[in-house]
């Protein structure tokens, strides 16, 4: 069948695949979020925590820009985190003025029971695919990702150009 030919769902065999992936996403973070809802932290939260322990010494600004949110959004979240004590803010050894991200000693069972989680809802999602199909199915989402960069990055100066 080509790519572009009609399919089941009414649309094109591209539309339904990114449709698709779309609602499986969705209902993946929807399983998670259920199963993470009684370790106390809210998905907002355990993503800042997820983010800083991925990258210790971040700045606020970095965090906002991997979790695609607002650095005030990220600021209220990050203040929040740091009166509950799963994270601190300590002087940047390259900038005076800036305060770098670092996780408290508090933070490490969040992190501990957000992988346990994960893991099982990777075994739940995953079962039935072999390391091999996971592997092309990997590439396939990494050109993906490619194109959607490169559309994006065409679309900015494209628009930038308008303006």
């Amino acid at each position: 069948m080509d790519m572009t030919e009609p399919s089941f769902l009414g649309g094109t065999r591209r539309r339904d695949v990114g449709t698709r992936l779309t609602l499986v996403a969705r209902q993946l973070w929807q399983r998670f979020d259920r199963r993470v809802e009684g370790i106390g932290v809210s998905r907002a939260q355990w993503r800042v925590i997820a983010a800083v322990a991925s990258h210790p010494g971040a700045m606020q600004r970095m965090i906002a820009e991997l979790l695609e949110i607002s650095e005030v959004t990220a600021g209220r979240l990050i203040d929040r985190l740091c009166a509950e004590g799963y994270l601190e803010r300590r002087s940047s050894a390259t900038d005076r003025r800036a305060r770098s991200l670092h996780l408290t000693p508090l933070s490490q069972p969040v992190l501990d029971q957000l992988g346990a989680l994960a893991r099982i809802s990777e075994g739940e999602a995953f079962a039935g695919i072999s390391a091999q199909d996971l592997a092309r199915f990997e590439v396939l989402l990494d050109r993906i990702a490619q194109n959607v960069a490169r559309a994006r990055a065409a679309g900015a100066t494209h628009e930038e150009e308008e303006v």
